[in-house]
């Protein structure tokens, strides 16, 4: 019977204790999956609720020492780990936040610019995330020197080396090839390999083939089908064995050139490499070389990671053969809880904040909802503070015999959500009779003046109604149905389809009203002895004593406009026309939960603002009218 491999009594109590704990450490956020963070500790985790911090107190000091010194001594290879917290997806950390920085800050904001160069299908900033960066985890992602992965492999170089996640190809044989192929239990393992192994984690991918039997054809599929390129070297004797394969493979030299973009004479002139070339080209043509086995003979193959580099330094540092020290058990969990314990600040406060950052990444990215919704606010909150009160005032100060059936109709408005008129509204504003309301304004306001200069004798009112007759016939028929052939058009992505909608409102031209009616008459009296007119009236009287029910009308229209999100989808198909709530809705869609909740917490702040700066009017606006 096989004998497991010698593993010391210290060595078996990790094992054993890291099988039942393990830590948060970096490998969550190189990607949410609990595989990932199995293969790099090694170890099964099974749920998040059994990952705790006993693992700190389970590890060799000393192993633990040089894994620390080794890690900062060594100049790793960039393949030989990906970069943590770099997930760009519906969370993002702070390592995905510097990489979305640098490329808007290296092609001055233009996403056009930066999709062309980076070859990527991105439409706007938000789109810009790091590339995938699990090379130790799987063949399938390749090592690139081109595009996207060159800024992002800068980054990567440029970060702490707690950042690190290194490959555990150990953990990767485990976890990729023997559980799939033997399942969980380690005892059907045995069975087949007629071995006594207590645990998986005795079983260690080791850096040649085995010499026979079954682990033998075990580490032969694997690194030839399954290990990625990068942890392979390949032995110089086989430089004339690959020049072979490529003749056969080829036929001409013609036919590798064309492939390889070169200009070689002959086979004999393609260069050998030992370890995956950089081409992506040649890469293909590598790995083919590498699963022939007539070919590639497997003992030419060797395995050449993280581990074997780590077990080479021990024995130069403990002066050791290297046989030695091998196998080593690689404390990458102890390491991570090392690396959390020394920088807690900085992590509580990168998890506390960071969906905020991400929230506000986001508007000020698409900085123009940003500026679209200050103009939508600003022309929302000045168009209700003229409309409403010249509206208000009238009914107020004419006394209309039919003001308090106008009065119910502004009521009966508020019996409908908005949802209801949305349609109609959107057809308005797609077909808006502008031309004829502007000629029919112009000719009501022209034919008032005349009528006032010429024909003063006659009544107020008759002047009114008969500059209203001219301007309805010329905005109704002489213009939509005589001069323009189209009278119509369209002010879809604009602010006036924003702003006509809700000018006027029924609940606002209610309130004013009441607090108008509230004004002493004596005021209006003795601006008429002093020879004022309706316009100074209501500027200077009524507009200055309203200042509180103002405050009330303009925190309304503030937060009507601020918060709308559907009618200004709908009326408004052009993002570069889209307000902030358009935007965090957009954000909303492709975003983790907690983003959203921070983002909810981010739009609220404004108005937050606004009411804390103006409570004290907007308070005299809701108690003087009650006390009057």
């Amino acid at each position: 019977m096989l004998r497991r491999p010698d593993v010391s009594e210290q060595q078996r109590r990790s094992i054993g204790s890291e099988m039942e704990y393990s830590i948060p450490g970096n490998y969550a956020t190189v990607s949410v999956n609990l595989t990932n963070i199995e293969m790099a500790w090694w170890k099964p985790v099974g749920t998040w609720q059994r990952i705790d911090a006993d693992v700190s107190r389970n590890h060799d000091e000393n192993l633990l020492a040089d894994f620390l010194t080794w890690r900062e001594e060594f100049n790793m290879p960039l393949e030989w780990y990906a970069l943590a917290h770099s997930g760009g997806g519906r969370m993002l950390p702070i390592n995905a936040r510097l990489f979305r920085k640098l490329m808007y800050d290296r092609f001055s904001a233009d996403i056009d610019a930066y999709a062309h160069e980076m070859e990527v299908p991105a439409k706007s900033w938000s789109m810009v995330t790091p590339p995938p960066d699990q090379l130790g985890f799987s063949r399938r992602y390749r090592p690139k020197l081109e595009g996207i992965h060159v800024p992002y492999r800068e980054l990567k170089g440029s970060r702490p080396l707690r950042d690190r996640v290194i490959f555990n190809l150990d953990g990767v044989f485990w976890r990729r090839y023997l559980v799939p192929k033997y399942g969980h239990d380690i005892q059907q393992y045995n069975r087949e390999h007629d071995t006594d192994y207590s645990i998986y984690h005795e079983i260690f991918l080791s850096r040649r083939a085995p010499q026979s039997g079954l682990a033998k054809d075990d580490w032969e599929q694997f690194v030839r089908d399954e290990l990625n390129l990068n942890f392979i070297r390949l032995d110089s004797s086989l430089a004339k064995a690959y020049r072979l394969w490529l003749s056969n493979h080829y036929k001409n030299i013609s036919n590798l050139n064309t492939r390889y973009s070169t200009s070689y004479v002959s086979f004999r002139d393609v260069p050998f490499s030992t370890e995956v070339p950089p081409s992506v080209s040649v890469q293909v043509d590598w790995e083919m070389f590498v699963k022939d086995r007539q070919a590639c003979p497997l003992e030419a193959i060797e395995v050449y990671g993280p581990r074997q580099a780590f077990e080479e330094y021990v024995a130069r540092r403990r002066g050791l053969p290297l046989e030695k020290v091998t196998p080593l058990i690689m404390p990458v969990a102890s390491a991570d809880y090392h690396d959390a314990m020394q920088h807690k600040s900085q992590l509580r406060w990168e998890f506390i904040l960071r969906n905020y950052k991400h929230v506000m990444d986001f508007i000020w990215l698409h900085g123009h909802g940003i500026r679209n919704t200050l103009i939508y606010c600003l022309l929302a909150v000045s168009t209700a503070l003229l409309v409403n009160p010249l509206a208000a005032y009238a009914l107020s100060r004419y006394k209309l015999p039919k003001t308090y059936t106008i009065l119910l109709f502004f009521m009966v408005t508020m019996a409908f959500p908005a949802e209801v008129t949305m349609i109609p509204n959107f057809l308005l504003l797609k077909r808006f009779p502008l031309w004829p309301l502007l000629s029919g304004g112009a000719i009501f306001f022209l034919a008032l003046w005349l009528l006032g200069k010429f024909k003063s004798r006659w009544p107020e009112q008759l002047r009114m109604l008969s500059a209203l007759g001219c301007g309805l016939f010329v905005g109704v028929w002489l213009v939509p149905y005589v001069i323009l052939a189209k009278p119509t058009t369209s002010l879809l992505n604009t602010f006036a389809a924003l702003i006509l909608p809700g000018m006027a409102n029924g609940y606002f031209i209610f309130i004013l009203k009441g607090f108008f009616d509230s004004i002493p008459k004596e005021l209006f009296e003795a601006a008429d002895l002093d020879g004022a007119s309706e316009w100074t009236k209501f500027w200077l009287i009524t507009m200055n004593l309203s200042k509180p029910v103002l405050a009330v009308i303009a925190l309304g229209a503030f937060t009507g406009a601020y918060s709308a999100f559907m009618m200004a989808l709908v009326i408004i198909p052009d993002p570069d026309m889209w307000t902030l709530m358009v935007w965090l809705y957009q954000l909303q869609s492709e975003s983790h939960q907690a983003v959203v909740y921070a983002a909810l917490v981010i739009a609220a702040v404004p108005t937050f603002i606004v009411f804390v700066l103006c409570q004290n009017v907007i308070m005299r606006g809701i108690v003087v009218p009650v006390e009057k």
